[in-house]
């Protein structure tokens, strides 16, 4: 299940960028009909999504731990996944301990498991709620409150008119 930013972000490619491979397509679009979430709806804090930081294993036996980015977001070495790449686009809209299998190019079977979502945009991110002491009180503004306080600009040799500002 997609997200609808993602179901849009995925249509865009689907009718923008000419596909990879045709089993880079036949993925696409087994994703654009795996359905999307209602826009503004609950988002399941186990989703994979666009920007979603996931760990994942697959069938190589690698396990890794990743972002899902949009390719211009994506820096060769980086911790990034873009959903360009079959990996990506196969955690897309998968939950927690949830496969999927794809074909390769070479003609060999794929597969990859969601093991964990470790952060998700759309919970609300890592940090915890402030206590209520720790929350600072609102700014306040108090008239005059600069006008005892000298200024003295930065191009000014001091008090006086002065010969002018000095060589830097």
């Amino acid at each position: 299940m997609l997200t609808a930013r993602d179901g849009y972000v995925l249509e865009k490619m689907l009718r923008d960028w000419p596909p990879l491979t045709e089993e880079w397509l036949v993925l696409l679009n087994r994703k654009l009909a795996s359905g999307c979430l209602p826009a503004g709806g609950c988002i399941p804090p186990d989703l994979a999504m666009i920007d979603a930081r996931v760990t994942f294993r697959c069938e190589s036996g690698l396990t890794d731990t990743r972002t899902l980015c949009l390719p211009g977001t994506y820096a060769p070495g980086s911790a990034f996944l873009p959903i360009t790449t079959f990996y990506g686009l196969a955690l897309l809209g998968l939950r927690e301990g949830q496969a999927m299998t794809f074909d390769r190019p070479e003609g060999r079977r794929d597969w990859i498991v969601l093991e964990k979502v470790l952060f998700q945009p759309a919970a609300g991110g890592l940090a915890p709620e402030a206590p209520a002491e720790a929350v600072r009180s609102p700014f306040r503004v108090i008239a005059g409150g600069l006008a005892d306080r000298a200024f003295t600009p930065a191009n000014e040799n001091g008090p006086g008119q002065g010969p002018g500002p000095s060589a830097a």
